[in-house]
């Protein structure tokens, strides 16, 4: 998912230049919802600030100028002061909203890449693990095409609830891009990723589309996960440490007699766990990353960036301590950017309904959460 990003140049002056009748026409609108304290113009007209206090409700605030500022050709950005006691309409220039031009065909071949690249290195993957560690073209077919199915089911399925939530929310957004990785050592495939050409309008909507993947693909996942623990078999070895709470429950429910034994992995059931960690990382709350949205959404810009440092410092020092893995995912995290999507509301709070959702999502990361990943 984009970050929406936003370039102004330095205050020009403090006062609108005199005669401007677009700017003029934009003060007055905005005075029909804010006591203007403060007026800014930005690159040269391109964007232009007000600060004071708003005179209503912030989200009723944000549709009257979103409708009023139309014809004029701008767009409003609604956010607290720094101080966090005045608020802030920027008015930009043009439409944050592109027109989309969709390539399916760069979709659909995406996908049969990673199809075939999950299916053969993926398949390797799971046949070495299998018992005799067979890496014949046939045992890695054998293993590679369930592991293919169970992995991308969930990965695009994950996309799929972002998608639709965007969609729900009148965001452009793109088809999910698959990512093939024809190397031996890994799954075949870095995952999948969708794009959103546009900005979400309010903080409630950056909600619903960061935890519209999740939620959709442990849908997935779970099922899927229980259908390998039904078809696997048992060892004399101890239970690993590395079980995660909801992996502990579903052993609890489905197969109590694994609970104290270790399990055998076949292609359905490492798929599926692969999954739900992948889930749970997804979660981290740290900049692009699902959890990076849904942090931002519920907590507001500054603790959200606090947030997600503190992370980035846990992660680095899992990975020099307990796992590698981490220092893998802290790349990742801070190569897609530490940043968040600024929505163009950023006032109005979520409602209780997505604040309880907020702490579920917690609780849920919590129950997946497990030290060493892989």
């Amino acid at each position: 998912m984009d970050e929406l990003k936003i370039y102004v140049a330095d205050a020009a002056s403090d006062r609108l230049p005199h005669g401007n009748e677009t700017l003029m026409l934009l003060r007055a609108r905005v005075a029909e919802v804010m006591i203007i304290e403060e007026t800014q113009e930005l690159a040269a007209g391109q964007a232009v600030a007000f600060k004071g206090r708003l005179r209503i409700g912030a989200q009723e605030a944000f549709e009257r100028l979103k409708a009023r500022f139309t014809d004029l050709g701008y767009v409003p950005l609604l956010r607290e002061s720094d101080s966090g006691e005045r608020q802030e309409v920027m008015a930009l220039k043009g439409s944050l909203q592109t027109l989309l031009t969709q390539r399916p065909w760069v979709n659909l071949l995406l996908f049969l890449a990673t199809v075939f690249t999950t299916t053969l290195f993926g398949g390797m993957f799971a046949a070495a693990l299998t018992p005799g560690g067979d890496l014949s073209l046939p045992s890695i077919l054998e293993s590679g095409v369930p592991f293919s199915l169970t992995l991308l089911a969930i990965l695009a399925v994950h996309e799929l609830g972002h998608y639709v939530q965007a969609r729900r929310h009148g965001v452009p957004v793109t088809l999910p891009y698959f990512i093939p990785v024809p190397l031996p050592g890994t799954l075949g495939t870095f995952g999948a990723f969708i794009q959103m050409r546009g900005a979400v309008e309010n903080r409630r909507a950056l909600f619903d589309v960061g935890m519209g993947g999740p939620i959709a693909g442990l849908l997935v996942a779970v099922p899927l996960f229980v259908v390998g623990l039904a078809l696997a078999t048992l060892s004399q070895d101890p239970p690993p440490p590395t079980r995660s709470y909801l992996i502990t429950l579903l052993i609890v429910l489905f197969r109590p007699e694994a609970l104290d034994y270790g399990i055998i992995m076949n292609p359905v059931l490492l798929a599926a766990r692969f999954g739900l960690v992948i889930t749970a990382l997804n979660l981290l709350p740290v900049g692009q990353l699902d959890g990076g949205h849904i942090a931002y959404a519920a907590l507001g810009r500054q603790w959200a960036r606090r947030v997600g440092l503190v992370t980035v410092a846990i992660m680095a020092v899992l990975g020099l301590t307990v796992s590698p893995t981490w220092l893998i995912w802290m790349a990742f995290a801070v190569f897609s950017g530490l940043n968040h999507a600024q929505p163009l509301n950023d006032i109005t709070p979520l409602d209780l309904r997505r604040n309880a959702a907020f702490i579920g999502a917690f609780v849920l990361f919590l129950s997946i959460f497990t030290l060493r990943p892989f």
